[in-house]
């Protein structure tokens, strides 16, 4: 049952889904989206997801079509019509369909779309290989707070660093590390947990929260800062996070190998603190 879409008030057949080729989403890439965690088919940490929807639909002047709490009720009846246990809610929302040009009228009705999808089981950090990071020149734009569908330039970093053997692209802006193409960067150095700050440069990730809230409880002490490329190169940890991924240990920048080239001692305590989180709220 997971082929299943709710589209502007509709749950419908995927296959049966159609956007207007003059819906400003495909034609400027002039919308927001989330992805939402389902484990057990419960969405985890949804009304942090719906606020940061609100955020960036604010962020780009598009206005919400249903509120916080009716979007939330929505999204349930869906996941529980699909039946996927452990996966994602994909959710978009786009300024709407008007003739192409750059300024966009007033009044414009938004596309609101979502759908499931399952996911595989992710491997606990400590398992399998680390992932290999490719260090990218940031040329994104200067408000990666809103989640944006626009994309492209973390698609081409992605690919990019694939094409060179890796796993993720690293963006580096003047030697200082910002974040991954599709997840936020922690280090540990000096017995510390250190990320770059949310803003302009770095999207401000749900589990990335999760995560300086799982480090307080263990007293770790956390130091959101920038840092260079060459601190990163050096920490004793690092690890990527993001809501379909947890918490990804890495084990090599480039060709060069991090700390002990496995998965270290606080990031896994992290990831065990994060999975006590995860079944307490979806349970």
């Amino acid at each position: 049952m997971n082929d299943l879409i709710w589209m502007n008030g509709e749950t419908i057949p995927f296959a049966d889904a159609r956007v207007g080729v003059e819906d400003r989403g495909f034609q400027f890439a002039d919308g927001v989206y989330e992805v939402i965690r389902l484990y057990r088919g419960r969405p985890f940490t949804l009304d942090e997801h719906l606020a940061r929807l609100e955020r960036s639909a604010t962020g780009v002047d598009i206005p919400m079509p249903l509120d916080r709490g009716a979007l939330a009720a929505e999204i349930r009846k869906l996941v529980s019509r699909t039946g996927v246990g452990d996966g994602m809610v994909y959710l978009q929302l786009t300024r709407g369909i008007a003739p192409r040009n750059h300024i966009y009228p007033a009044g414009l009705k938004p596309t609101l779309l979502f759908y499931v999808r399952p996911l595989p089981p992710t491997l606990p950090p400590g398992e399998g290989e680390g992932m290999k990071l490719l260090a990218v020149r940031d040329e994104r734009w200067q408000r990666c707070w809103i989640k944006s569908i626009a994309l492209l330039p973390n698609i081409l970093a992605k690919n990019a660093a694939v094409a060179a053997g890796a796993d993720e692209a690293v963006f580096v802006d003047s030697s200082v590390v910002t974040e991954c193409s599709a997840s936020n960067l922690f280090a540990v150095i000096s017995g510390k947990l250190v990320t770059h700050p949310v803003g302009s440069r770095v999207l401000p990730g749900i589990t990335r929260a999760l995560l300086l809230d799982c480090a307080a409880k263990l007293n770790i002490e956390v130091d959101e800062r920038s840092f260079v490329e060459e601190e990163a190169i050096r920490a004793a940890e690092l690890f990527i996070s993001s809501t379909t991924r947890e918490i990804s240990w890495v084990a090599r920048w480039n060709e060069r190998y991090i700390g002990q080239a496995r998965c270290g001692p606080i990031t896994i305590a992290l990831h065990h603190e994060l999975c006590k989180k995860v079944r307490a709220d979806t349970n």
